[in-house]
């Protein structure tokens, strides 16, 4: 290993590093590989090494699903191992990799750089792919390295768990899509745009224009994203998903979203072990239309081979001058399997039938990039569940977040507001909770958090579209709405010339704002907020007393409320409004007697 460091990006430094085979019977350093170690410059956890070799291992079988569906050029990532130092002090951690001969390009980066000069489409392509193939749950991006043979790419989660610093969650999803423009790569595979205004696509003309530059040109041989075409590998969730789907995932959806995913080969090691007893490296469902050699004919390893080469355009590193048997185990960057894996998979070739009768059904789908689409699988599920479960919703609000920042824009430019209501309806509309309750506020003229100088027209349409969203937030568990909703239906302000002054509503709202004890900032409601538990209670003993507006007079009921409204008054150490509350639930039960 040289002494000096040849690179340094932002993290780490590189250092040029010579290996021998584990086979080579000499010290012949001159034909020996040429590596690259990686060290971080600030000192790290050692975790952090182990995590950066997970990240690069799941990309990299990211890229196998992505060849799987027939690109124009294939893709790789690097193996990346580590390498210990342990005669220096401290035992030092370092990344090995094979160091790729050729011109290193950046094409993108993880907070949403796009490279102008040498624009290529396969890179784009590819991130997009993995946002859509994964369900939304992450997306590969921050490709760089030689032709499409890659190193160090980050990945951003749903969650923003995993993976290191580099991971933005869903503000890195937003980044993404804010540059990006679909290329001819996506719509041949059938990925959706993602959902942009008119301005912000205008400022991707830039890049549009790009487009007619790149140079790869379609086969007609692409598969569609999630076609039952491909051979897609259906032995466990795809990287990571394991891990993320306890946060983000659907309570209703869970078996079809994850059991369905396309599963690149990455282990998922609890439930196979559930249901199978081992945890092999993993399974291949094969399409008889695929045209692949019979299992007698051809070895899985020369499958792999014949999936991993081809179009990569990375040259291949000189292989080590060896002799005999160990030949054909020396180091090279076109090898795309190791023998252990080999034969790791063959030892669990019979266990393979088995899991591909489990999800031979389920194995091929995705979910577009586009809010239309989403809203469509999201009108299955019920309101309230569906609330907070779209990763799109929150990629759309990241959005309204960072136009609100100014991230978009030249310090001394006005930052687009009309792009940032654009997403924020959109989120709303993929059911993120935050995003409705702004909009209701907003067209109902009240203070809001988000967007906080932003204004409508008051109109008779806005209140009434206002109404609409307060309605929505209600219905999804929103106590405030709730509460909106009630006061609403019980004074008969901002319904609208559709909607008609009606207490029992009121009723059902009241009840429900009551029974979200729980649902609070501080996550729990304690009586003390504009609309204390007391004063609820009271307005429905008020109007059980009475009657009218569709609700029955019911003085049994309000002399039960008025009392309950007395008890939770003494508990806020209010004893006057509890005697008047006392006071009314005995004239309550004086008309009953009557």
């Amino acid at each position: 290993m040289a002494k000096q460091p040849f690179g340094r990006g932002a993290m780490r430094e590189c250092y040029r590093t010579k290996k021998l085979s584990n086979f080579a019977r000499h010290q012949q350093w001159k034909s020996a590989s040429n590596y690259v170690a990686k060290r971080y410059i600030d000192s790290v956890e050692r975790e952090v090494y182990f995590e950066d070799v997970r990240l690069q291992m799941d990309a990299k079988l990211w890229g196998e699903e992505y060849n799987r569906h027939k690109p124009p050029k294939q893709v790789d990532i690097m193996q990346m191992c580590i390498l210990e130092m342990k005669n220096r002090p401290g035992q030092p951690l370092y990344h090995l990799e094979h160091y790729i001969e050729g011109k290193y390009i950046k094409y993108n980066s993880n907070s949403g750089f796009v490279r102008d000069e040498n624009f290529r489409l396969t890179p784009q392509a590819f991130s997009h792919f993995t946002f859509e193939r994964s369900a939304h749950q992450l997306i590969v991006v921050d490709i760089q390295g030689v032709g499409d043979l890659y190193t160090d790419p980050q990945i951003h989660t749903s969650s923003g768990t995993d993976f290191g610093d580099g991971n933005l969650g869903v503000r890195g999803m937003a980044l993404f899509f804010h540059s990006h423009a679909c290329n001819s790569i996506c719509q041949k595979m059938g990925l959706t745009p993602f959902d942009l205004s008119v301005k912000e696509v205008a400022a991707l003309e830039h890049a549009q224009n790009l487009l007619k530059t790149a140079k790869t040109v379609l086969r007609g041989t692409e598969e569609v994203c999630g076609s039952p075409r491909v051979r897609t590998l259906s032995g466990s969730r795809p990287p990571t998903l394991c891990r993320l789907s306890e946060n983000s995932a659907d309570d209703n959806v869970n078996d079809s979203m994850f059991d369905s995913l396309p599963c690149s080969p990455s282990s998922w090691w609890s439930l196979k072990e559930e249901m199978l007893g081992r945890s092999p490296m993993g399974w291949t469902i094969f399409n008889e239309v695929d045209n692949l050699c019979s299992e007698h004919s051809c070895s899985f390893g020369e499958r792999r081979m014949s999936e991993s080469g081809g179009d990569s355009g990375c040259p291949s590193e000189r292989r080590s001058e060896l002799d005999g048997e160990f030949a054909d185990r020396a180091n090279s960057n076109g090898r795309r399997y190791c023998e252990s894996d080999e034969d790791s998979i063959r030892r669990d070739q019979h266990n393979e039938d088995k899991w591909n009768n489990y999800h031979a059904s389920r194995a091929h789908s995705h979910w577009p990039s586009c809010v239309a689409v989403e809203v469509q699988r999201l009108n299955a599920i019920k309101q309230e569940k569906k609330i907070g479960k779209s990763i799109l919703g929150k990629v759309h609000l990241a959005m309204v977040h960072y136009h609100e920042a100014g991230r978009f824009c030249n310090k001394l430019e006005e930052w687009d507001r009309e792009s940032a209501v654009f997403h924020l309806k959109h989120a709303a509309l993929c059911g993120e909770l935050e995003a409705i309750v702004a909009l209701s506020l907003v067209y109902l003229q009240l203070p809001h958090h988000i967007l906080t100088d932003f204004t409508v027209e008051d109109s008779e349409q806005h209140r009434r579209t206002g109404f609409d969203y307060v309605l929505m937030a209600a219905e999804a568990g929103d106590r405030p709405s709730m509460i909106r909703a009630a006061r609403a239906f019980d004074t008969g302000d901002s319904l609208g010339p559709d909607r008609a002054q009606d207490w029992k509503e009121a009723l059902h709202w009241y009840s429900a704002a009551l029974n979200m004890t729980d649902y609070d900032e501080g996550g729990e409601f304690d009586g003390t907020g504009d609309e204390p538990k007391c004063s609820l209670l009271a307005r429905q003993a008020e109007i059980h007393m009475v009657g009218g507006f569709g609700a029955e007079p019911d003085p049994q009921a309000a002399g039960d409320l008025f009392t309950e409204a007395a008890e939770a008054a003494m508990a806020s150490m209010k004893g006057k409004l509890a005697n008047q509350y006392y006071q009314q639930a005995e004239e309550a039960w004086a008309l009953m007697e009557e």
